[in-house]
């Protein structure tokens, strides 16, 4: 049935549809959620037999949940293949959608919530089902985002890279093989007839290799305007074609020639698309900086509201149930906001934004992690508190550090040439370090502090914990940074 109505809407209104489906998966999760709490709070006053029904009712909930996500992928494939032609905005845009899905692996994580709940976990279940909701939501924004012309660059500069490391690889053997060839060749003029079998095989390796820069002069024609390198890939071809006719031919000394040749164009090509990457990479700046600005002022507000929270219940804590759950119900928030800040964070670093701003972006998530484990066990005392308004702050002057900045590729007017001409976003990066090392300066921890951590981390979900992952030394980070900073724009 849900085939027949987006055929039908092929044209017009995939967006709505696909908005419509993704929609009821989202109300399905959703209950789900409350049905595993439910079920979880009566499993505690009832019979075990009473329980299991509940737990069926469940798996039978998440199976037809499972199915449709499912078949929601199928038909985002299906008909972005359709509307390629006469809705190129559209297919592109279901395109990006079903590779995020495929990326987050949400089939995967509900087919982990149905194992869950045949082993009656329902707190983990629980917990799974409002990961997913999450990138649902996150899939629902991505179908109606205003931003699709950022979307269509960013995904043209992914398939860029990839192409980018497909050279590198063939560069890589086609070396191997000319030394293989002037190792053959140096044998025939020893007097010594090289194997025809070392032939055969240095031949069909060639041949491998010619194949890979067909493919990559293949995907470099799709991505348009990059004609130069497209013709060097197929002139690197051409030398590679006849290497292997020398090979062939028992002339591995001319065969090694034209690899010399193959590898001149492939490096050409290299360069080529390098050029390209770096005219896409400047023109995504400013694109970039508003993102970022708006992200981090999202995450302010969001986190502003939950320090809010937290501070009108710190008193009651002690002494009302009610408010210890209050508090708790904020850690999906906090998780959010993290969340955010991970989108924020990947986004910097595929489009090399800044290189201060990962490291100061991920030292936030990882409070913001912490601070949802805090949450979660319904603590909100001073020491919480103090964490959120620590995070708060670091927001704040993230965002006043690129709101100051009137432009990230300004030109400076001195006349050094230590910045490359770039003034203003070094001094971005600047405040950014700045910024860590005062953090750094001040947060001498006691061993109160890392053993509320440590607490605070055991109440998280596995993969929250692995992302915190292992502390890293603060000032470590900072020299790591500094060092990054002096080789991009040092001369």
């Amino acid at each position: 049935m849900l085939g027949t109505v987006l055929d039908g809407l092929l044209r017009f209104e995939v967006q709505e549809v696909f908005m419509k489906v993704i929609s009821r998966i989202l109300l399905g999760l959703i209950g789900l959620a409350m049905l595993c709490a439910a079920t979880q709070a009566a499993a505690d006053e009832k019979s075990p037999a009473t329980s299991v029904s509940e737990t069926d009712k469940l798996q039978f909930t998440q199976k037809q949940i499972q199915a449709l996500m499912v078949e929601l992928q199928d038909r985002m494939f299906h008909l972005a293949e359709l509307t390629k032609q006469a809705e190129p905005d559209n297919s592109t845009r279901l395109l990006l959608a079903l590779r995020k899905a495929r990326e987050q692996l949400i089939v995967e994580q509900m087919r982990e919530i149905l194992e869950k709940l045949d082993k009656k976990d329902l707190s983990k279940a629980t917990d799974d089902t409002k990961d997913v909701l999450i990138k649902l939501e996150e899939l629902k924004k991505l179908l109606i985002a205003a931003d699709l012309e950022l979307q269509l660059q960013l995904e043209r500069l992914r398939q860029l890279q990839a192409a980018m490391r497909q050279l590198d690889q063939a560069i890589k053997v086609e070396k191997q093989q000319k030394s293989e060839s002037e190792a053959l060749d140096g044998l025939k003029k020893k007097g010594k007839e090289a194997k025809p079998q070392a032939l055969d095989a240095a031949k069909q390796a060639q041949a491998a290799n010619r194949q890979r820069t067909d493919d990559i002069a293949g995907t470099v024609k799709s991505l348009g305007h990059l004609e130069p390198a497209a013709a060097s890939l197929a002139s690197a071809s051409q030398s590679m074609s006849k290497a292997e006719g020398n090979l062939g031919n028992g002339k591995p000394g001319e065969a090694g020639s034209e690899q010399a040749e193959a590898l001149k164009r492939l490096a050409a090509a290299r360069s080529q698309l390098e050029q390209e990457r770096q005219r896409m990479l400047q023109e995504l700046q400013q694109q970039v900086k508003q993102v970022v600005i708006a992200n981090l002022q999202d995450m302010l507000d969001r986190q502003t509201a939950i320090r809010r929270a937290t501070e009108s219940l710190s008193p009651k804590l002690a002494k009302e149930r009610e408010a210890v759950i209050q508090v708790q119900q904020l850690a999906p928030a906090e998780q959010r906001a993290a969340a955010i800040c991970q989108q924020t964070l990947d986004l910097v670093n595929e489009t090399e934004f800044s290189v201060a701003l990962g490291p100061a972006l991920e030292s936030i998530e990882k409070d913001m992690l912490i601070v949802s484990g805090d949450l979660t066990a319904g603590r909100g005392n001073q020491r919480v508190i103090a964490s959120e308004v620590g995070i708060e702050q670091d927001l704040k002057d993230l965002l006043d550090t690129f709101k100051e900045m009137p432009t990230l590729d300004g030109q400076c007017d001195s006349q050094c040439q230590g910045c490359k001409g770039n003034m203003n976003k070094l001094l971005a990066e600047l405040k950014i370090v700045r910024m860590m090392q005062m953090r750094v300066n001040k947060g001498t921890v006691d061993a109160d502090g890392e053993a509320r951590r440590a607490a605070a981390i055991a109440e998280l979900p596995a993969e929250l914990r692995e992302k915190i992952g292992k502390l890293r030394d603060g000032q470590e980070t900072i020299r790591d940074t500094v060092d990054r900073l002096h080789a991009r724009f040092a001369e």
